[in-house]
């Protein structure tokens, strides 16, 4: 029996403690979340679009240089669904991309993340209308983030 309590005392301890995500939400996380650096989040200014092909960048500005976004490292198969449909959707502005920040809000569980005023911005969990205030650039850098968060050995860590 005493063995028992050992082997339980001792999977306890290979238990990952506590992360930053789970100290700011107070939530204690099955998958641990990813800090994801937002430095290389860009808006860009002044972009000329034609026929779907972008002719000039524009001026691009790191809005959230110094930020992070903690995320979880997986996706739900609504996300990977409406994924694969993202061309159609953003050419039709359609439901698909509100479908993608419900899905987003689920996955960004914290962020200090400020706005165009340096004001920092409402929590995203479970607050899609939180997401889809954000710039179209903000929205594709935390999708690319999204997937790279799936597989984090190459993520920067803030």
């Amino acid at each position: 029996m005493e063995a028992a309590k050992a082997t339980i005392t001792s999977l306890e301890d290979m238990m990952p403690k506590a992360t930053t995500a789970t100290k700011e939400t107070g939530t204690q996380w099955k998958i641990p979340p990813d800090r994801i650096a937002s430095d290389d989040c860009a808006v860009h200014v002044g972009r000329v679009i034609e026929d779907g092909e972008i002719k000039e960048s524009g001026i691009a500005y790191h809005v959230h240089k110094g930020e992070w976004v903690d995320m979880l490292p997986c996706r739900s198969l609504t996300e990977i669904i409406t994924l694969t449909d993202i061309s159609t959707a953003v050419q039709e502005g359609g439901e698909s991309l509100r479908i993608l920040c419900q899905e987003l809000a689920q996955r960004i569980i914290s962020w200090n993340w400020t706005g165009m005023d340096g004001v920092a911005l409402p929590q995203p969990y479970n607050a899609p209308a939180v997401l889809e205030r954000l710039t179209d650039d903000e929205v594709a850098w935390l999708l690319a983030a999204a997937k790279g968060a799936e597989t984090s050995d190459g993520r920067k860590n803030a």
